[in-house]
């Protein structure tokens, strides 16, 4: 596989090749013998829109790895773009210095574009609110560590599946296990696209819509993910329903529902859920090293 550009492009024995290995990658990683696998190849990180987790843990990943690494935080301000250069012309000149380039962008599809004058390997690392492929993937990995399962899950998704990348990837990945359910809980101005949920129902995904949070206790995982603000017309709109639901303690005591967040949080789970043990957030973003290995590994063939 050249490019990972959707959550779509996968087939099961994709994930099922690429989870087995980012469980090496972990063994390795914590018996301090990973094998320099990358060694003498280059890995560009360009990001367009900000990031803490997706773009360290790459770059950590290939480290790890052997790969040298050339990056940047900024691109929208330091890349040629800001002048009018094209992502095509851009993503032209990072094939001629890299081996692997990774890119986040805020307007959906781009990426998509890189890809298509690509000479090196393209790896979305989030395209508005699109799709981020690689977080679905250290996602199911999460799952699978925590559960020992991919289907027969009862899961939630909350609170913005209308602007949520990392929700909408998941959901396409989860659709290759059987016998998963799906619950969006938001309020109904943020529910899922209707192309979206007609594109679960044509993978035969069982699903339902609610604005409350009174199942909690029956979900498998409840996977949150904050209201995304940047991806709002209207702010005014966004504060209005940033607090409207919110995973406190008092919600989470007494139960076994797991509580995943590809993070930054901001109002979506209280503090003090963190010490809880149904809290896996910061276990799953460690994940996405692992994951993230694997992966610079898988789109090479190595």
């Amino acid at each position: 596989m050249k490019n990972i550009i959707s959550a779509s492009q996968f087939e099961k024995k994709d994930l099922e090749k690429i989870l087995a290995r980012a469980r090496i990658m972990e063994k390795e990683y914590k018996s301090g013998k990973v094998k320099k696998l990358l060694k003498n190849k280059i890995v560009a990180c360009i990001f367009f829109e900000p990031s803490t987790r997706t773009r360290l843990s790459f770059e950590a990943a290939a480290l790890r790895l052997g790969a040298q690494v050339i990056s940047a935080e900024n691109a929208m301000q330091d890349f040629s773009v800001y002048k009018g250069e094209s992502i095509e012309d851009t993503t032209k000149m990072l094939c001629n210095y890299a081996d692997i380039v990774i890119i986040r962008h805020p307007k959906e599809g781009l990426v998509d574009r890189a890809a298509s004058v690509a000479k090196k390997t393209i790896i979305n690392a989030g395209d508005g609110g699109n799709q981020h492929p690689t977080q679905a993937l250290l996602d199911l990995y999460t799952i699978k560590k925590h559960l020992g399962r991919l289907d027969n899950l009862n899961i939630a998704f909350g609170f913005d599946p209308k602007h949520s990348r990392t929700i909408r990837s998941l959901a396409l990945l989860l659709t290759h296990f059987k016998n998963n359910h799906f619950t969006f809980v938001c309020p109904e101005v943020l529910n899922p696209s209707p192309k979206f949920l007609e594109d679960l129902k044509k993978r035969g995904a069982n699903f339902k819509l609610t604005d409350n949070l009174s199942k909690f206790k029956e979900y498998d995982i409840f996977y949150a993910n904050r209201l995304q603000g940047e991806r709002f017309e209207d702010q005014k709109e966004f504060e209005k329903y940033r607090k409207m639901l919110t995973i406190d303690k008092s919600l989470v005591q007494g139960s076994k529902t797991l509580i995943m967040d590809p993070l930054p949080r901001i109002d979506e789970i209280e503090n003090a859920v963190d010490d809880l043990p149904n809290a896996i957030y910061f276990d799953q973003a460690q994940n996405g090293l692992y994951v993230r290995m694997a992966l610079l590994l898988y789109v090479l063939g190595l």
